[in-house]
């Protein structure tokens, strides 16, 4: 079976994806509406923090050269602890899909279907991401053209259509909110969903002729303005009391939307933008999951044996994850504290491990050179 360096991308590619991934579940949940119009504040104040940690992921990887992520771990850490480190990562990313996918089962649930099962709705979900994952990097890739393109130009329509609700004093009074809980609010954001990104380490190793620095903060700053859209559209639709109060902000907003006179409730377009970017981020969570995996099993060419047990496994933690959406919900103020060790604390050690690797083989290789022969 092919590997993930098999059938290389561009990094242009690799950007879209990330651009997806973010857009993810945010494009209905809304970007954190607990500081209302001081939402977009904090959201640029989420984007600063992630520089540093996203040049740590992209700080990985250049001292990885191209290689094979999970490979490099195991190098690095030794046997059991390089174990230790990938099960703790395979573990989040696997969750994190399990989450996505409940997130779409109890929207589709709140707003379209609420005498449907939601099992039945996770399968489909989890099924069609499955194929994606099983279809390997390029033809994620390549689905993430199309899904850019269709997400892009909802939203654009979208705000074009609320231009006439939009209220420019919805915004004020600004910097309402304490500072801290604006930093509280700030680091909301950041981990959900800017540090989810970690999920990209097993995958930019595929982007040729690119460089990971530049792939990482050309999607933190393309993410950064989609999200940026998304909150000012909702503040200004909305109102900063109705967009706290309502569970899905976006959805909320494009009910009220009108073009012209005969086309209204259009909100059915932020059902698509959830299913096509939800679609992506799953796809993406098992794909990085199946890889580690495969590293822990020592399968790496039997991609496809692991794709439905991960499957099968994902689909219980969505049964499980929840009772209701009010749990769900609650659950966000929690979330930051549960990802921040797979987020930022992981990678740290991975990073300063390699930064110590690679000093330990420069110095070995200046030693060895000086050696009169």
């Amino acid at each position: 079976m092919k590997t993930i360096h098999d059938n290389p991308v561009s990094s242009r590619e690799m950007v879209r994806m990330i651009i997806l991934f973010v857009f993810g579940s945010s494009v209905v949940m809304g970007v954190n509406p607990r500081t209302m119009q001081d939402a977009w504040i904090c959201l640029l104040i989420a984007a600063a923090i992630s520089v540093p940690v996203f040049f740590i992921y992209a700080r990985i990887m250049h001292l990885m050269d191209g290689k094979d992520f999970f490979t490099c771990v195991l190098d690095w850490f030794g046997g059991i602890p390089g174990r230790i480190v990938i099960a703790l990562l395979v573990w989040y990313y696997l969750y994190l899909a399990a989450v996505v996918v409940r997130n779409f089962s109890e929207f589709m649930e709140i707003v379209a279907m609420p005498e449907t099962p939601q099992i039945p709705m996770m399968i489909s979900f989890l099924l069609v991401s499955a194929y994606l994952c099983k279809s390997r990097i390029q033809v994620i890739s390549q689905w993430s053209i199309v899904g850019l393109c269709i997400t892009v130009g909802i939203m654009i329509i979208t705000v074009l259509s609320t231009v006439a609700s939009m209220r420019p004093q919805n915004l004020l009074p600004i910097l309402e909110h304490s500072p801290p809980v604006m930093m509280k609010s700030s680091f909301e954001i950041f981990a959900f969903p800017f540090a989810e990104c970690v999920v990209f380490l097993p995958l930019i190793s595929a982007a040729k002729h690119g460089s990971p620095y530049k792939v990482f903060f050309k999607g933190l700053f393309y993410s950064t303005l989609v999200l940026m859209v998304i909150i000012l559209r909702n503040v200004l639709t909305l109102g900063p009391q109705l967009m706290e109060a309502e569970y899905f902000p976006s959805y909320s907003c494009a009910r009220i939307m009108e073009i012209g006179s005969f086309l209204s409730r259009i909100e059915g377009t932020i059902s698509i933008n959830f299913i096509v970017s939800g679609l992506t981020k799953t796809s993406l969570c098992l794909y990085s999951g199946a890889l580690g995996l495969a590293k822990l099993l020592n399968v790496p060419n039997k991609l496809d044996l692991i794709i439905m047990p991960i499957f099968l496994f994902v689909l219980m933690l969505c049964a499980l994850s929840y009772t209701d959406a009010v749990q769900m919900f609650n659950f966000l103020d929690f979330y930051p504290f549960y990802a921040l060790p797979f987020q930022v604390i992981v990678p740290v050690v991975i990073w300063l491990v390699g930064e110590w690797k690679a000093h330990s083989k420069k110095t070995s290789s200046v030693q060895t050179a000086s050696q009169p022969s």
